[in-house]
């Protein structure tokens, strides 16, 4: 007994020190898994942040993997920083103190046992870095499963109008199959390099037993000597398994942590925070200067050349085409969701590259074909994007956009709503509400009538007819509906990328040989049926903001 000590008295201290160890155990217990779970939620802000600032064709075309790098990537890499780390710092600790007390008691058993340690460590290296790589594979496979996953919940109601259950199941099926053949890798190695590492720690014990045997009985060590060594040589085994399964955590977070950094450090193709401030009450000439254009994932393929359009402040223009001809490419380069190839676009005389995104965006208010409601309230719908407004404001608008059918709603403004919780007019008509609350410079509105029923198209047009009349909001229509067409005082045709003509309603249709005559004739005798032909003489005798719509 040290220092003089009774046993009672030892084991009184011992206790006193074990409860004080379990008392500081549950302390770095606690406090590290505070600080992994602060830290996933600072990583899955950034990287949240980070996802919003990209450009458009990042996030649509890879939209599964950003949401496996939300929610898996960043628990990997926050438990490989906190818990593992705490445990992989108490390894060292348990090893150190170890090997300092084995090498006291004997120095040639311990240079024995050390013998085993450099290929055990040139294993764990060559290990953890095939873990890393394969940790790198395995996060995107689980990225493209959560892709599938996505793209099939959310169209639901398509994929069960079609009966395409065991469709979706099957391309689930095959990026479920490649994780699963992804982990049985991970699995064969990890079952090859614990089980290498278990037989050499026995290998060793084994070696110990038998060399110190000889030395106890040739008097260089004592039996007692000998069980302590033992006793602290399980003790380092402990500690370095702990080592290894903390490299190996480690490798699998650094895995993890690339896809969050890539991203992280990725600067968008249009950077949002770059360029001068648009004023909101600005107004001015747009002007779209010899535009060609390409998607970025369809390089070679161009969907506007050559393309020029000038629109004076108030003036209402109208594109229209045929399917595919590049109309709401238009509007994309408007939002500068994309970048032209070549040429660019001005406003009031300067290139909109030249704007910060957020500024530019702002003077601009957007119709979707198919506009997108988010949970929450009618109110927080039409104010979406502008936490500012107020009651009054909001409700002035819902009046411009002819949302009266909110009036009549159980709780008005306060009604919890969701994504197709309203029909299709209804929608419309609070995307313009939320547009025209902006107060903006420019209007594009982008096939705003397509999917209504005549009702809802009358009450949408008539929204449509009050901004036109105000004559302070520069409006850019795509359209396929001659009501909604003719309502604009310019029409450009765009066939393959590039304006074929120009001009108001009344002059186009008058031309035998237009090519709007003959789009609309088209669209409008395959909505009859083919059973008559279109009289569009008559048409040019009635005035655009009365005719009635097409039959």
């Amino acid at each position: 007994m040290p220092l003089g000590l009774s046993l009672w008295q030892t084991s009184t201290i011992l206790l006193l020190m074990f409860t004080g160890g379990a008392m500081a155990n549950v302390g770095r217990a606690w406090l590290m898994r505070m600080a992994g779970q602060r830290i996933v939620g600072r990583l899955r802000e950034r990287t949240y942040a980070a996802s919003l600032e990209q450009e458009v064709e990042f996030v649509e075309k890879g939209e599964g993997d950003v949401l496996s790098r939300l929610s898996v990537d960043t628990s990997i890499v926050g438990e490989s920083v906190t818990q593992n780390l705490s445990d992989g710092l108490r390894a060292v600790v348990m090893s150190t103190v170890g090997l300092g007390a084995m090498f006291y008691i004997s120095p040639k058993l311990t240079m024995l046992m050390l013998v085993v340690v450099p290929p055990v460590s040139l294993g764990a290296v060559f290990y953890g870095r095939y873990l890393k790589k394969l940790s790198n594979q395995t996060q995107e496979a689980v990225g493209e499963m959560t892709k599938v996953a996505s793209e099939s919940l959310s169209a639901l109601r398509t994929v069960q109008a079609y009966n395409a259950h065991a469709q979706e199941q099957g391309k689930f099926h095959e990026r479920v199959n490649h994780v699963l053949s992804l982990a049985k890798k991970e699995a064969t190695a990890s079952a090859l390099f614990f089980g290498a590492t278990g037989w050499s720690g026995n290998v060793t014990l084994l070696s110990l037993l038998g060399y110190g045997g000889t030395l106890v009985s040739q008097g260089q060590i004592s039996v007692g000597e000998l069980t302590s060594l033992l006793l602290y040589t399980l003790y380092v085994g402990n500690g370095l398994s702990m080592l290894t399964s903390f490299f190996s955590s480690i490798m699998r977070g650094i895995g993890a942590g690339t896809r969050i950094f890539e991203l992280l450090d990725r600067t968008p193709a249009i950077p949002p925070h770059k360029g001068v401030a648009v004023s909101a009450e600005r107004r001015g000439l747009l002007k779209f200067e010899n535009i060609k254009f390409e998607y970025p994932s369809r390089k070679g393929i161009d969907i506007l050349k050559n393309f020029d359009l000038e629109i004076g402040v108030g003036e209402s223009v109208a594109i229209v085409g045929k399917s595919g001809g590049g109309k709401s490419s238009v509007h994309s380069l408007l939002l500068r969701y994309y970048d032209p190839v070549e040429g660019k676009i001005t406003f009031d005389g300067q290139d909109i590259r030249e704007f910060s995104i957020e500024s530019w965006r702002n003077v601009i208010g957007v119709v979707p074909q198919d506009p997108v409601l988010f949970t929450g309230t009618i109110a927080s719908n039409i104010a979406y994007g502008n936490k500012d407004a107020t009651r009054e404001q909001i409700e002035q608008a819902a009046r411009e956009a002819n949302c009266e059918f909110v009036w009549g709603m159980p709780q008005g403004f306060d009604t919890p709503i969701g994504r197709l919780s309203l029909s299709g007019g209804q929608r419309q008509r609070l995307a313009i509400a939320r547009a025209l609350l902006k107060k903006p410079a420019l209007l594009a509105l982008d096939e705003a009538t397509s999917s209504l029923d005549a009702t809802s198209e009358h009450r949408v047009n008539d929204a449509i007819d009050k901004i036109l009349r105000n004559r302070q909001t520069t409006c850019l229509f795509v359209a396929h509906r001659l009501s909604t067409i003719a309502r604009a005082e310019r029409i450009v045709v765009l066939e393959e990328g590039r304006i074929v003509e120009s001009g108001t309603y009344h002059q186009l249709i008058s031309r035998q040989d237009s090519r709007f005559r003959f789009l609309m004739a088209a669209q409008l005798n395959a909505a009859a049926g083919e059973k008559h032909t279109y009289n569009f003489e008559a048409e040019e005798r009635q005035e655009p903001e009365t005719q009635a719509p097409p039959p």
